[in-house]
């Protein structure tokens, strides 16, 4: 974990050790894993039932030690695949005096920029970093494992306004349910839209849903699968 001032006056917060360490591991871990299905092949293909047992015995009846090969390098690649996926979803927060910029595995496309004047707020909430701007509106909800310190440190250190206590909203979140009658129309059917994405694993579209409801005034933040919601200080559209 690393916190470091560059060349155009901000702190950059990452974690380049974590980086090596999936380069390393997963590659690692999939060869292993590889070899462990061609070791326990021939097993799982004499078994009266056994889920894709067609393609137990092929590996079984492949000749050696092409077959070891194989397996090694199939294991490998699905470790790459891994390492990308998660890399991809590393943040790193740049601090800079006038500007912050939080980026999420290096993609320009989904970098966040927010200017010095437009936050009254930063605080971690479990482990997503939070940016509030006026209004009570949330500028970003970012979960990552970076050290809260360093995170903390580099706010504080270009003079950020640093929330120790945490969410001074947090008390006017509730919790949503379908029922709810207090939303209009338009935010409540995108917070089942919502709902239902969570259920699924579908994070990015959460996400996306998420920032069409900080459009109509409505906050989000999800704990265990469920959501709670507040209004920031607009008028709900």
């Amino acid at each position: 974990m690393t916190a470091n001032e560059s060349s155009f006056d901000e702190t950059v917060v990452d974690d380049p050790a974590a980086r090596v360490l999936y380069w390393v591991l997963f590659p690692v871990l999939g060869a292993g894993l590889g070899w462990v299905v061609q070791w326990i092949a021939g097993w799982v293909a004499g078994l009266p039932v056994a889920p894709m047992k067609g393609v137990f015995r092929a590996i079984d009846e492949a000749p050696d030690p092409q077959a070891a090969l194989v397996a090694l390098g199939a294991g490998f690649l699905l470790g790459l695949v891994v390492t990308f996926l998660a890399i991809a979803d590393m943040l790193v927060v740049r601090v800079g005096s006038g500007e912050v910029t939080l980026t999420r595995g290096g993609n320009k496309a989904k970098e966040r920029r927010m200017s010095r004047g437009d936050i009254t707020g930063v605080f971690f909430d479990r482990k997503e970093l939070v940016v509030l701007g006026r209004e009570s509106r949330e500028l970003a909800r970012e979960k990552t494992d970076l050290s809260k310190k360093d995170v903390e440190a580099a706010f504080t250190a270009k003079g950020y306004p640093w929330l120790a206590a945490g969410d001074p909203h947090r008390d006017e979140f509730r919790m949503w349910t379908r029922l709810d009658d207090d939303l209009p129309g338009v935010a409540h059917g995108l917070l089942i839209d919502r709902a239902t994405a969570i259920e699924k694993g579908r994070g990015e579209e959460a996400a996306e849903l998420r920032e069409q409801l900080l459009k109509l005034g409505v906050v989000v933040r999800d704990e265990k699968k469920k959501q709670y919601w507040r209004r920031d200080r607009r008028e709900l559209a």
